[in-house]
């Protein structure tokens, strides 16, 4: 998702931390609109890591060696799906930390990442804002790091995030970095990744950065290049990504873009589509996936919550040109 940032009055102890090292903040501390890129804050943290050889950035009591940093990343790349990096990434940040912070939790038809930092030594645990935006974060370069490793798979798998954040604080501007479905006021942040397409086998990218500063400086040029790749996007599309994600309300998706529901609306008729149809096509694609998976119409027609089987067929006819029932039919065939 574009737009990602960070609000400057909520970096004040990294800011300090930052100055104590002597890292040099001109052009950074007043930001634009009181905000600077999310892209930043890792700058600002890969600079203190740096300086401090500590790969939490001081953010924790107890201090990590680049070294560490280096040999997680090296058995990543061992990784031969999205699920099996998920699980070296859990096994070694925990023998890192001395604790189990990380665990996998599976569903029918999800596997998630599951965060559980509630009793991590943090630096600043006598500033509970301060900590939920480190937890917001990290959840971003952990999610940055999976999806710069497996070429984009890690994003096109993932369906859902979990936020310690409580519903109120939903408008921060970092949480525009997601664009699927976001639950707050969880006990521990979770990244929900399709099971499916967690498991199919990929080739981890054979060049990765293992130079001290190769972690956030990975991150960095990811979230560049995804900021740049969105802008490019048509809204349509970005529009149709958020749909298919979940996100149906027109209001919901025109906050996603940064936009007003009237410019949604403009920019979309200038493409050439209404909210509406996009809605309705994406709708319709998920009948069409589930009825090749083999559920049935009565089902299909519950799930995506139509009147009746009778306005389902419909509009399925006028899509396809044949009913569900015979689609179905020949997809078994």
């Amino acid at each position: 998702m574009s737009n990602a940032s960070i609000l400057l009055s909520e970096l004040k102890p990294l800011l300090d931390a930052a100055s104590e090292k002597g890292i040099d903040l001109r052009g950074l501390s007043d930001g634009v609109d009181g905000r600077i890129p999310i892209a930043d804050y890792f700058r600002i943290q890969r600079d203190i890591a740096v300086a401090s050889d500590d790969l939490t950035a001081v953010l924790s009591k107890r201090k990590l060696t680049f070294k560490t940093g280096h040999f997680l990343v090296a058995q990543m790349q061992q990784a031969t799906s999205l699920l099996s990096a998920v699980e070296v990434l859990i096994e070694h940040i925990n023998m890192m930390h001395g604790d189990n912070y990380n665990s996998l939790r599976f569903s029918d038809d999800r596997v998630c990442l599951v965060i559980d930092d509630e009793s991590f030594p943090y630096l600043s645990d006598d500033d509970p804002d301060f900590v939920q935006l480190i937890g917001d974060c990290l959840l971003i370069k952990i999610h940055s790091l999976l999806d710069s490793l497996t070429n984009g798979v890690a994003e096109a798998a993932l369906r859902r995030v979990r936020l310690k954040r409580k519903r109120g604080d939903a408008m921060r501007p970092q949480n525009r970095f997601w664009s699927v479905p976001i639950d707050y006021g969880s006990h521990a942040y979770e990244l929900s990744f399709d099971y499916d397409m967690a498991c199919r086998p990929i080739q981890i990218r054979g060049q990765v950065d293992l130079s001290a500063d190769g972690i956030f400086s990975r991150v960095i040029s990811y979230l560049e290049a995804r900021e740049t790749n969105s802008a490019m996007r048509s809204v349509t599309t970005r529009t149709m990504d958020l749909i298919d994600d979940g996100i149906t309300r027109q209001a919901d998706v025109a906050r996603r873009l940064d936009m007003s529901v009237a410019t949604l609306r403009r920019r979309l008729s200038e493409e050439g589509s209404h909210f509406r149809q996009l809605l309705l096509t994406a709708r319709l694609r998920r009948a069409e996936a589930m009825l090749r998976r083999g559920c049935s119409v009565a089902r299909t027609t519950e799930e995506l919550e139509y009147s009746d089987i009778r306005a389902f067929n419909r509009a399925f006819k006028r899509w396809k040109g044949q009913t569900p029932a015979a689609f179905a039919q020949a997809c078994q065939s």
